[in-house]
């Protein structure tokens, strides 16, 4: 057996960072103003993040196929057997199950969970995943170790510009335009409670408020402590409220593992910038 771990690019890694770590990358694809850019590849996060403070609203769309058909027909001259395939959440890309048909059509064993929860999570899962294969495990063995830490994961976002949210179908733009009005922040959610789709948790007044409440949410959550479990902390140029979440969090959870990332483009060019997100991971021993 020959097993392989794939990744997309929600995934917080660029191509050269995934690759440096043994697992093979998909990038999305992210049209801003009818360029077509190449997630992680050929877009920066930085430069995406320029062209959105400029006035951009970019669209995303799945790995070209074509990259999809060449790497696995790579993996049939290499006769590699079995894919680990970890993705964003079905609930927001049908990457999944696009990439699934392919390595069916290529004869080969295709392995696979929903992550549901994304904000950093597939990050992890991935890496998890590589470990446990250059380890000598079976490939549904993993998913079953995988798929504990999901289960037991949640991430939430608060959003700055809720123009972004309209656009993509989650906010009708007079609710947006309403709720900028009135200063509401809503906390969304990403976890298997909702099936790794974009939900609204619960609207609050000022960012500030939110970023608390979000905090005091998680600490609603008895099974979360500093041993068995991390946060990933992202943030999309919004360093002064990351910073306060971060002070929050360590005031809850004393030695508590925080990583600071920038929020991924897949998911920032629905959310907009100024979007912090805050995901808890069950940690995998």
């Amino acid at each position: 057996m020959k097993v392989k771990v794939v990744t997309d690019s929600g995934a917080l890694m660029t191509r050269l960072e995934a690759n440096a770590l043994g697992i093979d990358y998909l990038p999305l694809q992210v049209t801003i103003d009818e360029q077509t850019y190449l997630d992680g590849m050929n877009l920066s996060t930085s430069y995406l993040y320029d062209q959105m403070e400029k006035g951009a609203f970019p669209q995303t769309s799945l790995p070209p196929m074509g990259m999809v058909d060449d790497l696995f027909s790579e993996y049939e001259k290499e006769g590699i057997t079995d894919v680990l395939l970890i993705t964003l959440s079905k609930g927001l890309s049908s990457t999944n199950e696009k990439v699934m048909l392919f390595g069916q059509q290529h004869n080969l064993s295709m392995h696979t969970l929903d992550i549901c929860s994304t904000l950093g999570m597939e990050k992890y899962m991935a890496i998890y995943a590589k470990q446990m294969v250059d380890e000598g495990m079976d490939p549904e063995q993993i998913i079953s170790r995988l798929q504990e830490s999901v289960d037991a994961s949640c991430g939430y976002l608060i959003v700055e510009d809720l123009d972004h949210l309209a656009k993509g179908g989650r906010l009708t733009p007079m609710a947006a335009k309403l709720a900028g009005m009135l200063k509401i922040k809503p906390i969304l959610k990403v976890s298997k409670d909702t099936a790794g789709k974009v939900d609204v948790f619960e609207k609050v007044h000022t960012m500030k408020k939110a970023l608390k409440r979000a905090v005091e949410v998680i600490g609603e959550d008895p099974n979360v402590n500093a041993e068995d479990y991390l946060i990933v902390l992202m943030d999309s140029r919004a360093k002064k409220n990351a910073d306060y979440v971060e002070k929050l969090l360590l005031e809850k959870y004393p030695g508590m593992q925080i990583d600071r990332n920038d929020l991924c483009p897949v998911i920032n060019c629905h959310t907009g910038m100024q979007s912090i997100g805050i995901q808890y991971i069950k940690k995998l021993k």
